[in-house]
């Protein structure tokens, strides 16, 4: 049972997509049930050069701050360039400050599972892995033996899982997929017959894959097919590639780039298309897929982890489909298919979809059962040392790191 109804989740400093998110969601929702949250992480004293314009983890908390422990330092240079042991070193102060049986979640760095397990046997951790990635694979394997829990989004992820471990308890393996905040269901009239799709992530060949949209829209537009294909995300020289391939294949008049939009336009968008498509190689559970469903939009991707387990679901039939990862032209029958489905019959259904699976009262519900089985033990506090040497490394590090990097402009 866990302590005084407290939980904690400890973070990197900036928002990084579907893992940090959730994290903060997750940490506002439990507070606003009653439970003490305690939420670790640094604050940057300016903005580190490597978040590129993304928000603080406590910015995507201040709405929530009054209910929320924060549990932070201020940090510069030396944090975002110095040594891992250095990052280390920062994290398990901070930590030193929770009360002793406080469970910690953590986010996906590799400083930040050292800093938890190195308090494992008074606050004991639960490690999430967040996509069917080696980088997952390989801190479950590391610290199998100090995390209470392994929470993994989908069941290949935990299939996977139980493979690399096998020496680790399963019944101690759980699937969760992490959970969204559902908007209000306002699903739009689609009024023309025009087919609208719509992608929404970080545009990347890696993982993403997002080369394959735009053989998709050859296909449909080979079919005499009429259809708008809403590219939403960005990525840099990846997106300029993509953009010279949709005017390479006489595209411009169905695809649009709309770039990165605040949450309300990406459910705007969401609620007033016909499909999302995903042509990912790997993923963990998307939170597009998740977005979508709760916004009425039916759903087409690629057989990989945390798509492929909704395949047959109950709901699956009217708004939700897979194909094989590169299969342009399953892929391009399977969204014609969804498309044909009732308009309304695929918005209840996706919208039902997202309030069974992917709900953060049905995620933290889950989450608690996990928590409520975890053991609690009595021991004292190691104690939190860096030595000087080190200190003095990871300064000079910082330093140069940070000269080259002014060097180069």
């Amino acid at each position: 049972m866990i302590l005084n109804n407290s939980i904690a989740f400890l973070c990197h400093p900036y928002h990084r997509g579907g893992v940090t998110r959730w994290m903060a969601d997750a940490a506002m929702a439990w507070a606003t049930d009653g439970m003490q949250v305690y939420f670790v992480t640094v604050e940057p004293e300016k903005e580190f050069i490597s978040a590129k314009g993304r928000e603080s983890m406590l910015q995507l908390l201040e709405e929530n701050k009054d209910r929320i422990t924060i549990i932070s330092r201020k940090v510069g240079f030396e944090f975002e360039f110095g040594t891992k042991e250095y990052r280390e070193y920062v994290y398990k102060t901070l930590l030193a400050k929770l009360p002793k049986g406080t469970p910690v979640i953590v986010s996906d760095d590799e400083a930040v599972w050292l800093s938890a397990t190195f308090f494992h046997k008074t606050n004991p951790v639960i490690g999430v892995l967040h996509a069917d990635e080696e980088h997952y694979y390989v801190l479950a394997k590391r610290f199998s033996g100090q995390v209470a829990a392994l929470v993994c989004v989908s069941n290949r992820v935990n299939k996977k899982t139980r493979k690399i471990i096998p020496t680790f308890d399963n019944s101690k393996i759980y699937t969760i997929p992490c959970g969204i905040n559902l908007p209000a269901f306002k699903p739009m009239e689609i009024n023309d017959a025009k087919m609208k799709l719509v992608y929404l992530g970080r545009i990347s060949e890696y993982q993403k894959r997002t080369s394959d949209l735009v053989k998709i829209a050859e296909v449909l537009k080979a079919q005499n097919v009429d259809f708008q294909l809403n590219i939403i995300g960005d990525g840099d020289a990846s997106r300029v590639e993509l953009e010279r391939r949709v005017v390479e294949k006489h595209l411009e008049n169905n695809v649009s780039f709309l770039g990165w939009l605040s949450k309300d336009n990406v459910a705007l968008q969401l609620s007033c298309s016909d499909i999302l498509v995903l042509t990912s190689d790997f993923e963990g559970t998307p939170i597009a897929m998740m977005e979508a469903l709760a916004a009425g939009c039916g759903v087409v991707g690629t057989r990989v982890s945390g798509i492929e387990d909704y395949e047959n679901h109950q709901l699956a039939s009217d708004c939700f489909s897979v194909f094989e990862v590169g299969a342009i032209n399953e892929a391009v029958t399977k969204i014609i298919r969804l498309k044909n489905v009732l308009l309304s019959q695929r918005q209840d259904s996706a919208r039902q979809l997202a309030e069974t699976k992917f709900s953060m009262k049905v995620c933290l519900e889950s989450y608690s059962k996990v928590i409520d089985s975890i053991e609690i033990s009595t021991e004292v506090y190691p104690k939190v040392f860096i030595s000087f040497k080190e200190l003095i490394k990871s300064r000079l590090l910082a330093t140069a790191r940070l000269i080259k990097l002014k060097t180069l402009g």
